[in-house]
């Protein structure tokens, strides 16, 4: 008998499904599709990681933006014996899932780093503490591996306890607010204009520091059709974690400030101000 697949988040398409506007990262959630045989992306060679023989040097964490590759800015790396000895256990232990997986945005990206090479993984973790978590790699993303409760919390609390700071943040190319300062606005009117023009794809990726110095991020992507925006606070240890998705049609513009409109739900709302001085 096909065991019950859980996964973090599913795919929610506008215009098959009609699905709710509002995505939140919550519990795993049974997957729709039953196949057995496994669907891969990429190499048709693909072989898992030798977990028993991998000298993992270095794992670093990304915030995933999609699926099939590793987001390139990193919220951080772990490199210490203990911290690599915790990611190695975690995934060496995971049980392989039957049957094929349909996958939403995961929530991060790893790649762990041994004398071989780079392998690169997707991620999920969920908010809710004692559920069970789930990876996949980024070119098998049909195959699942089940975390355990125990390891999928301490994973969780490992990556939200990254520093991500401003210097960081504008290096990797965020627009960077927060505290009356604005950084790299060069990518957000590169942003506006992709969407302007039609057609052409763009994303800006906005990180916005609290008063504590912890780290906000608001994500837009725009496809050439539509824009999906995610707001992501799980790294604000004063908030609630959430991490929220819906899609909007439409950038609207009134002097410097921007805002999303005829979106899936009016639950999340998206305002940017180009007002302040950029540095």
């Amino acid at each position: 008998m096909k065991r019950a697949m859980w996964i973090g988040v599913l795919a929610c398409l506008l215009a098959a499904t009609g699905c709710g506007a509002v995505q939140r990262t919550e519990e795993p959630k049974p997957s729709t599709v039953s196949n057995e045989v496994p669907k891969h992306y990429g190499d048709d060679t693909f072989q898992p990681l030798d977990w028993e023989e991998a000298e993992i040097s270095q794992v670093t964490v990304s915030r995933s933006q999609s699926i099939g590759e590793v987001y390139p800015a990193a919220l951080g790396s772990f490199v210490n014996a203990e911290d690599l000895a915790l990611f190695r256990e975690a995934f060496r232990s995971a049980e392989k899932m039957t049957g094929m997986l349909d996958i939403g945005i995961p929530e991060y990206d790893l790649s762990f780093a041994d004398e071989e090479g780079q392998r690169g993984f997707h991620l999920w973790l969920g908010d809710r503490p004692g559920s069970t978590g789930l990876y996949t790699y980024v070119n098998a993303t049909g195959t699942g591996y089940t975390l355990s409760a125990e390891h999928t919390d301490r994973l969780r609390e490992k990556i939200r306890s990254l520093a991500y700071t401003r210097e960081q943040a504008i290096a990797n190319g965020d627009i960077v607010a927060g505290l009356g300062r604005k950084s790299n606005l060069d990518r957000w009117k590169q942003f506006v204009e992709s969407v302007q023009e039609g057609g052409a794809s763009g994303e800006a990726h906005i990180t916005e520091y609290t008063i504590e110095g912890q780290p906000i991020f608001r994500d837009l992507i725009y496809d050439g059709q539509a824009i999906r925006y995610t707001y992501d606070n799980r790294m604000d240890s004063f908030g609630t974690p959430t991490r929220v998705t819906t899609y909007c049609k439409a950038l609207d513009q009134e002097g410097t400030e921007f805002s999303l409109s005829k979106c899936d739900s009016e639950g999340l709302e998206f305002r940017f101000s180009t007002a302040e001085t950029e540095e």
